[in-house]
């Protein structure tokens, strides 16, 4: 009797929980079901939220188009380039910066933060020039530089505070037992920090598969351009297509909500690291 009466204690809780996570999920159930929609179907009053007609031509539209296909692998090639860079080199900065005793540790901390407060917009024109001089212009290599310069001090700072929370005595203990610095680091500190590192990679991961503003001005079609700006192209100046909007925002969102799945424990421990000392 005890126990039901523990459970039921929690019951305004949970309900509550379902409630959020309801309106939180809304607008992504509605969008997936308008991606299966007729066009005339779509503006409807009252609006419906299952299909009367269910229809695929949004989806087949996409992948009878060479260009969205372009679009999908570059952005996934870009992410996973940015994603790569900005691990391997907030891993070794946040390492650093942890074990370390460096000069001016902490005005180097708030210098690597304020590189995360500059707006995007008021560095278009200088990045849009550097582009064109460099001959950087519609490449894939600017787009990951950028992506990686933006995402990087959030995951220096996240990996910094979880190389804070692993015990230092336990790569002092495989010091005295004859492993090297490298070796510490590579043997010993990377798969205790393995959490940290997925969940900061998905974070930047994330920031560079959504980044728009400058894809949008440092690539021309879709050689490099990622799939952001093909979304963009569907915004018309007298006409939006948006059944194939929700159709490409479904097949965009869809990997990586699979793999965010699998990977939420790692992210949440990433994000949560410094918390608990």
């Amino acid at each position: 009797m005890t126990r039901k009466r523990g459970q039921f204690r929690y019951f305004p809780l949970y309900t509550l929980a379902v409630v959020v996570a309801f309106l939180i999920l809304f607008p992504a159930i509605f969008a997936v079901l308008t991606s299966f929609k007729p066009i005339r179907e779509i503006f409807v009053y009252p609006p419906t939220m299952l299909p009367h007609t269910w229809t695929v031509k949004p989806y087949i539209s996409v992948f009878s188009q060479e260009k969205y296909l372009h679009y999908f692998f570059n952005g996934y090639f870009i992410s996973i380039c940015s994603t790569f860079l900005c691990v391997i080199l907030g891993s070794l900065a946040g390492y650093g910066l942890s074990r370390f005793k460096l000069p001016a540790k902490r005005t180097l901390m708030l210098a690597i933060l304020a590189m995360q407060m500059f707006p995007g917009a008021v560095l278009m024109i200088p990045y849009f020039n550097l582009s064109r001089q460099l001959g950087l212009y519609n490449t894939y290599l600017a787009l990951v530089m950028i992506d990686t310069v933006f995402a990087l001090p959030l995951v220096i700072w996240l990996l910094k505070s979880y190389f804070d929370s692993i015990p230092v005595s336990i790569e002092e203990a495989a010091l005295i037992d004859g492993c090297s610095q490298a070796k510490v680091l590579l043997l010993v500190v990377a798969p205790l920090a393995r959490a940290g590192v997925i969940g900061t990679g998905m974070l930047a991961f994330i920031r560079a598969w959504n980044e728009f503003l400058f894809a949008l001005i440092l690539t021309k079609g879709p050689e490099r351009a990622p799939i952001t700006v093909g979304l963009a192209e569907l915004f018309g100046q007298y006409s939006i297509n948006w059944n194939g909007i929700m159709a490409i925002t479904t097949l965009a969102v869809l990997p990586l909500l699979i793999v965010f799945i699998f990977v939420q424990r790692y992210v949440i421990s990433g994000i949560m690291s410094g918390g608990v000392k």
